[in-house]
């Protein structure tokens, strides 16, 4: 086993790649013995143009994108396999099984024991909006947070082994919206509604990101880009992370995009504070 562990806990199949999949490949590269944990099976997502018969079999056609794509990165995968709950106002939603409605308490659990498991000195979640207020992305938050807090508890969860185990950093995906700023402006440029994205046109691009001075950790894969775009492929059903950002040029896409950023979210850090590694030194 490595010195260095990290866990991530993500909602969706592609949240890995499509995400901070450059962060992951990086460090295992570095040699960091990296885990990452899918709280949904996707059922509830949308398909790209030419995969609509994927919808009839759509969690197999996930999960084989997603064994395919962690394979690439060279993770470890743990998977939940809760229902995925739609978007916003999705009827899936309401389902008995969606991840949203499941058992707290049993889903806080979950990340204890892999906690208490592997061991990892950093753990990654998706932040309290969400990234674009997606409510699985917000529910992992809400079972990540008191587990990171819970795994180092004997008191808590103590029918849960191994031995309790606190992790030393919480970090949770974000993204700056001067960067949304200006992705908005390409969009006008070309002539889109930034208020209208997403396949169901449901997401508000003027709406994401925070303040770049909450953003703590800025992450650099430039040297990974191949591996994180062939993970990312992988998800052809969700589009395979291609963007129309992609007609770029290679050297500037690394330029404008292979930075990962987080917010760090324990041990706490004033506004304006800046670090380029996960890990304590």
């Amino acid at each position: 086993m490595t010195n260095k562990r990290l866990l991530a806990v993500l909602a969706h199949p592609d949240d890995e790649s499509f995400g901070p999949g450059g962060t992951f490949a990086r460090y295992v590269a570095e040699g960091v013995d990296v885990h990452i944990a899918i709280a949904t099976d996707g059922v509830a997502g949308s398909v790209a143009d030419g995969y609509e018969d994927a919808l009839h079999e759509l969690v197999a056609v996930r999960t084989k994108e997603l064994d395919a794509a962690t394979e690439i990165l060279g993770v470890t995968l743990h998977k939940f396999c809760y229902r995925d709950s739609g978007y916003i106002n999705d009827p899936a939603n309401n389902h008995p099984d969606a991840f949203i409605n499941t058992d707290q308490h049993e889903a806080i659990g979950k990340v204890v024991q892999l906690i208490r498991e592997i061991q990892p000195q950093v753990v990654i979640t998706h932040d309290e909006t969400g990234g674009y207020f997606h409510p699985d992305h917000i529910h992992c938050w809400k079972i990540t947070t008191p587990a990171f807090f819970a795994a180092g508890d004997p008191e808590q969860y103590p029918e849960i082994g191994p031995a309790p185990f606190q992790p030393e950093r919480l970090y949770y995906t974000a993204f700056p919206n001067s960067m949304v700023k200006f992705y908005t402006i390409l969009l006008r440029l070309r002539g889109k509604d930034p208020t209208a994205q997403g396949k169901n046109k449901d997401i508000d691009f003027t709406k994401l990101g925070i303040p770049p001075n909450k953003i703590h950790a800025r992450i650099d894969w430039r040297d990974y880009w191949d591996i994180k775009m062939a993970a990312s492929a992988q998800h052809a059903s969700q589009g395979g992370g291609t963007s129309q950002s992609r007609n770029m040029p290679t050297w500037l896409q690394k330029r404008l995009f292979a930075k990962d950023t987080f917010i760090r979210a324990y041990p706490p850090v004033p506004d304006g504070f800046k670090e380029t590694e996960l890990f304590p030194k």
